[in-house]
Order: C-alpha cells, then sequence, then structure tokens
C-alpha cells in the first residue's frame, strides 16, 4: 500500500465532513424509528452498514488529521459495531422491541460520540508528519483540500 505525505491545509472542511457524516446517521436513525414496524428489520440492517462506513471514513479523516487518540476512538467505534452485530440476527428475525430499544441507543451514543470527538479534535495540537494512505485517504484528503 502506498504512503503519501498529506498536509491537511483546510482541517475545517475534515471536521466538517465529520460531523456531516454522524448527522447522516442520527438523521438516518430517527427516520427509521418514525417509520413502520414492516420497514424496521430491513433498514436496521441497512443502518448498520451504514454506521460501518461513517466509522470507516471517520477514522480516515482522523487519521489525516493526525488524531492522537485515534486509537481510543477505533476502540469505541469497535465496541458500538460490535453491539449492532450483536442483536442484528434478533432483529432480524423480528424483534422490533428490541430494535427501537438499540435505535435510542445508538442516537443516544453518537450524539454523545459526536460531541466528545468535536471536542477533541477542536483542542488537539496539529501533528506533525501527517499521512494518508491508501487511495480511500488519498481521495478522502483531495476531495477536503479542494472545496471551496
Amino acid at each position: 500500500m502506498s504512503t503519501t505525505h498529506a498536509r491537511p491545509s483546510r482541517p475545517r472542511a475534515l471536521c466538517t465532513a465529520l460531523r456531516h457524516g454522524r448527522k447522516m446517521l442520527c438523521r438516518q436513525i430517527a427516520a427509521l424509528a418514525a417509520g413502520p414496524d414492516d420497514a424496521l428489520a430491513h433498514g436496521f440492517v441497512a443502518l448498520v452498514a451504514a454506521v460501518e462506513a461513517t466509522f470507516r471514513h471517520e477514522e480516515l479523516i482522523m487519521e489525516m488529521l493526525g488524531y492522537v487518540q485515534l486509537r481510543e476512538h477505533r476502540a469505541e467505534n469497535a465496541v458500538v459495531l460490535s453491539a449492532l452485530h450483536h442483536v442484528l440476527p434478533d432483529i432480524e428475525q423480528g424483534d422490533l422491541p428490541l430494535a427501537r430499544q438499540v435505535l435510542v441507543a445508538l442516537d443516544a451514543v453518537l450524539a454523545l460520540h459526536r460531541l466528545s470527538a468535536d471536542l477533541a479534535l477542536a483542542v488537539a495540537p496539529p501533528a506533525a508528519g501527517v499521512r494518508a494512505r491508501g487511495h480511500a485517504a488519498r481521495a478522502t484528503l483531495h476531495v477536503a483540500m479542494h472545496r471551496r
């Protein structure tokens, strides 16, 4: 895997991308919670996939920003994903009360996690020698640095 040096000259754009991903997840949760029961199991599967993708994207951005607590953040993400995958089979089998409980809990966890990540990124010192690894990381950095 190739590695390029990245200078995130537009860290605000990267932080905005982080917040946007979490905000979209929270909106998806709200829509699913407000929707009918017959769409809940299928929608929950899609939500888990969206959480996975958002977390991956978020971790790439944090890596580009040189976020020093990335390991801890990944561990927190892993706990959330583990919990989602643990309940997913029951929800797919039709345990809709469990699905609704998990939606409420997930929304609260994501809101708290988003707030703590924003705060940590805001006070984090800029890291020297930030590196973007892989095509996805370089593409994300390229888009963030050239947005106007």
